[in-house]
Order: structure tokens, then sequence, then C-alpha cells
């Protein structure tokens, strides 16, 4: 608790409160088998995927316009579990015969993972995620162990995430105008002869045409490598920052992630370091089932402790003292034998890696008793 509170208050007028907008929710799940080994004694993957579907229906069920997704990213790759394009979500139709309709049933009860008097939109995503997962989780472990053991895909899965998110956001905007120009041209004929209710009647159809889906994605990981992709992942970043797209980390495990706790920070999510997964639940809806639209309003957890320790762009490694291209910003642990920026292919002046090459002079200087002592002295800059 002493995370989530906060000694900042911000006064916000009434007229800064936002409409009940439909809002999008993506959760990006990593499946790290040996982030999951690490925690096989606080919880399960089974069970983290629990509190995400409860936590998913939670969300489904404060408007009935709000849409959900989950990405699931593996060794093997990233893809999504929900939606899944290759189903249709449709009931059975009406036309069909008895046998057809037994023979469905009878196949949904053997692939079903949840009881079949749950709300239908919750059972969808419910069994939609489960099947998918239990269906990867079979390929990872009949995988070869070079495709278990390779790096963090999650870089992969936020651009999927964000793909999807601009997605929904133009099509939420086409609609919403095409809806809005419906509106204000029936009000336009039902009110030629007052322009009172018709000022009035366009201003409820701009307003209306404005609203915009709010968006924001939930990243679960017990990965405690540094393996992650940093270019990609700054690069996604950049992109939700641009887009006003919030990430939220719930990091599990035993260490926190420097790279992910920058994502966090840049674009005004919640970073939390769950030590004990077992209370996830309580965590996911308190912390994370904020909305965007009234989060000015909250006191979100904050995170003072940002670590912006960046990745050599050669090595691939943390550094903590490098050089930097001035040209693009690359930032290398080591210079490159080429002589050139392995990012822009800038040349590098010859004089200036020479003077950077060069390591220091020892000089010996005389005391005033007649004895030397050595000194060196700082490289310079």
């Amino acid at each position: 608790m002493d995370e989530i509170s906060d000694n900042t208050f911000i006064e916000v007028h009434g007229s800064d409160v936002s409409n009940d907008d439909p809002s999008l929710l993506t959760i990006v799940l990593e499946v790290s088998p040996e982030g999951w080994f690490n925690i096989k004694d606080q919880t399960s993957i089974m069970d983290v995927v629990k509190s995400l579907l409860v936590f998913l229906n939670g969300h489904l069920s404060l408007n009935n316009s709000n849409q959900v997704a989950f990405v699931l990213s593996s060794p093997a790759g990233s893809k999504f579990l929900y939606p899944d394009t290759s189903k249709t979500y449709e009931e059975i139709p009406l036309n069909v015969t008895s046998e057809e309709t037994v023979e469905n049933s009878n196949k949904s009860e053997e692939l079903s993972f949840v009881t079949k008097g749950m709300y239908r939109q919750f059972r969808v995503v419910d069994e939609t995620v489960l099947s998918g997962l239990s269906q990867t989780m079979s390929d990872i472990t009949h995988a070869q162990d070079d495709k278990v053991t390779g790096s963090s895909r999650l870089s992969g899965a936020l651009s999927l995430a964000l793909s999807y998110t601009n997605r929904m956001m133009k099509l939420d905007q086409s609609i919403s105008t095409t809806t809005a120009s419906a509106i204000s041209s029936a009000a336009n004929i039902s009110n030629k002869e007052s322009s009172t209710a018709g000022a009035s009647s366009g201003t409820n159809a701009n307003s209306y045409g404005t609203s915009r889906m709010k968006s924001r994605i939930l990243v679960v990981t017990p990965n405690d490598n540094e393996d992650i992709k940093y270019i990609s992942l700054m690069k996604a970043i950049f992109g939700a920052q641009k887009m006003k797209v919030a990430i939220d980390i719930a990091k599990l495990g035993r260490k926190d992630s420097s790279y992910l706790q920058q994502a966090a920070d840049a674009t005004n999510g919640v970073y939390l370091h769950i030590e004990k997964p077992l209370g996830l639940i309580q965590v996911l809806c308190t912390a994370y089932f904020i909305e965007p639209s009234i989060r000015p309003l909250m006191i979100l957890p904050t995170n003072s402790n940002v670590n912006y320790k960046a990745s050599c762009f050669i090595t691939g490694k943390s550094v903590e003292i490098g050089y930097v291209c001035s040209v693009c910003l690359c930032i290398m642990s080591e210079i490159p034998d080429r002589m050139s920026c392995p990012t822009c292919n800038s040349h590098f002046d010859e004089k200036l890696i020479a003077k950077l090459k060069r390591k220091p002079v020892v000089k010996k200087r005389k005391l005033d008793n007649g004895s030397s002592e050595s000194s060196t002295p700082a490289p310079e800059a």
C-alpha cells in the first residue's frame, strides 16, 4: 500500500471529466519457461491466467461497448489468443437439424473449459484464451530446445498489441463519425424551423462524433533476464506515446525490469513488482482496474526508482558508461572495428577515435623532499 499512496493531489475541474467512452484492454502475457519455473513455488501460469480472465470479464461488464484482446508472447513467437481470426464467435443457427445440434454440443463440451451457464461474452473470451493457451503450452512442450530457450519476444507482442489498438481506434472513429453525421442530418430535418433546437442538436452530434475509444495495455511477465530487444522496445514505447496508450506492467518474479520500468514511466502507466502472486486478483482489481478516462482523477501507484540504463546496439548488453553516436544517438559499449556507426554508418573522426583509445600517461613529479611520486592524470574527454 505504500507504493499506491502518494502525497501529490491534483485539482481537476468538473468540465475536464470525460464521458463514458468505450475502452480497449489488451493483455500481453509472456510465457517464459525459465521465468515460470523460478516462481513455481508461488503460483502457476494457470492461476495467473484465471485471475486475468476475471479481470477481463470485469472490464467487459463495465460498459457494453468495451473491448478486450489477449496476446501471448512465447519463445516461439507472439500471437493473438483473443480475438481468434479462425473463429466466428456466432451462435448455432436455428435451421440446423437436431442431430447436428447434438453433435456440435458434444464437441463443445469436450473442448469447453468453463461452465455453460456463464454469460456468453465471458464464455467466448474464457474458452478462446484457455484453449489457445493449452495449445501453445503443448507446442512448447514438444518443441526443440533452441525454440524454448530463445530470447524474449515481448517487443513483438507489444507491436501486435499496438497495431490492433490502432486499428480499433480508427474503426471506432469512423463508426462515430458516420453515426454522428446520421444523427446531425436527422436533427436538421426534424428541427428546420427551430434554430435554437438545431444548434443544440448539432452540439450533441459534434460531441458524439469527437468521442474516441480509450485504450491501455497490461503486460504480465515473470522473466528476470534482461534479454528484451532494446531498440524494438523503444520503438514500441514511442508508438504508444504518440497514440496516447498507457502501458501497465505487472512484473512477477524476483527482480525488477529496468526496460519495462522505462515503458511504464514513459507512457504514464503503472509499474508494480508483485512479490506475492497469490494475491494477483486483488492487485489487478485495484491498481490496474482504473479506466484511462478517470486516471487523471485518481492517485496511481508511482515508481520513483526508474533505472534508465540503455542497451548496447552492438552486444545487446546493458551499458553503464559507453559511447554515443552524434548523428543517430546510437549507444555503444565499445568502439566498432570498422570505425563507423553500426546504425547510420556515419564514419567517425580518426583523431577523435585515437584520443578515446589513448591510454592514461603516468607522469612523475618531484616533491619538496627530493623524492618522486607517480600520478595518473584523468583522460581527456
